[in-house]
């Protein structure tokens, strides 16, 4: 009989960019495997036989009822599905997950901490409590014995190692979800006018003010750069931008806003850097992209971020909430054709180092067959 794998995450749209690959490879091993997320214009898509299963789960409500409906649609996934291995994605699915996993003994568990994000960097004494109370039901869902919960970043590893008490043997630290080599290829940065690209949900903690305002210094000092904001504004989000805001910023025309787009790879070809400047992440998947397409970025010396720069060697990290420092990193680069040359090479020099999917693959597959055979 096959071993079963249950996936669980909270967007159908996540799990086809992050996690696909793993999957088809499981599958491709001779697994069984099993999708749980909530409904989604994207299960037309075609998933390869990939089990899809239908669960009831708000990324962004806090209804106490709502949340209950949750965690009994999990539990009742994972009593159908009687999978032997469930591999846990996004907080929810982590925190709720990984509780009723508890309850299931023969069960293993791999927990993906997608970064520890908003709720961990707000202020403020409802901030902390909240904090608080996640911290305890991350402690909860991490009780079973066979478990591995995999960290994409050293600081969110050792945050949480030290607010639940993880034991070292049960974490593994992946940079990243992986990046497709061969999609997003090496090329030369295009001569001519400089194209500045940000690649993300229109968000708050996403940096995008900064972004906006960095866009609008350079403009005023007379630089003829391009700035592109590539992304939408996802209402599901409580650090959601407002559309007035929005709308002021695309009549001042110091950004081009291109929407959604799934032509990335292309886009980034035809950039001359990638700048992400977040508050906080677990590894964001766009600054590996960017890094494979040979750009440099430009990105917040904070949790994530900084797994993906090397400062001075492929791009420079900056300080978070800094626009100006975002505008003044971004003009050293483009006004110095040798920097912009060089850091593009080693920006590849790192993508093929440490964030090829084949190695990403790789290695899930080598934890689902420990925790299997434990």
């Amino acid at each position: 009989m096959l071993d079963r794998i249950l996936y669980i995450v909270n967007d159908l749209n996540f799990f086809i960019s992050h996690r696909l690959d793993i999957a088809l490879a499981a599958k491709k091993e001779g697994y069984e495997i099993h999708l749980a997320c909530p409904k989604s214009e994207a299960i037309d898509r075609d998933l390869q036989d990939i089990k899809i299963h239908s669960i009831s789960l708000s990324r962004s409500s806090r209804n106490p009822f709502k949340e209950i409906l949750t965690f009994l649609s999990i539990h009742k996934v994972i009593r159908d599905v009687d999978p032997d291995l469930i591999h846990l994605i996004t907080i929810k699915p982590v925190l709720y997950g990984g509780i009723i996993a508890s309850f299931f003994k023969k069960i293993r568990v791999v927990f993906a901490v997608p970064g520890l994000g908003f709720s961990f960097i707000q202020e403020g004494l409802k901030a902390m409590i909240f904090r608080s109370f996640i911290s305890f039901l991350y402690k909860l869902a991490f009780k079973a014995k066979k478990i591995r919960v995999i960290f994409q970043n050293k600081d969110d590893k050792f945050l949480l190692q030290n607010l639940t008490g993880l034991d070292n043997s049960k974490i593994e630290l992946i940079k990243g979800s992986g990046v497709n080599l061969d999609e997003f290829y090496f090329s030369d940065i295009p001569k001519g006018k400089k194209i500045i690209s940000m690649a993300s949900r229109m968000q708050k903690d996403k940096g995008i003010m900064e972004f906006f305002e960095a866009a609008s210094i350079l403009n005023t000092r007379g630089s003829e750069a391009k700035f592109n904001f590539i992304g939408e504004n996802d209402v599901s989000y409580a650090s959601k931008l407002d559309k007035k805001i929005i709308n002021e910023w695309k009549d001042r025309g110091d950004v081009d806003f291109l929407g959604y787009r799934e032509d990335i790879s292309r886009l980034f070809a035809d950039s001359t850097v990638v700048v992400l400047p977040s508050y906080r992440e677990g590894f964001p998947k766009v600054l590996q992209e960017a890094a494979a397409c040979g750009r440099p970025i430009v990105t917040c010396d904070v949790p994530g971020c900084r797994e993906a720069v090397e400062d001075g060697k492929n791009g420079f990290l900056v300080e978070p909430k800094n626009s100006l420092d975002l505008a003044n990193k971004i003009q050293k680069i483009i006004e110095d054709e040798d920097m912009l040359k060089h850091m593009g090479i080693k920006s590849r020099q790192l993508a093929e180092k440490e964030f090829s999917i084949k190695r990403i693959v790789s290695r899930h597959l080598e934890i689902y067959s420990d925790l299997l055979r434990s």
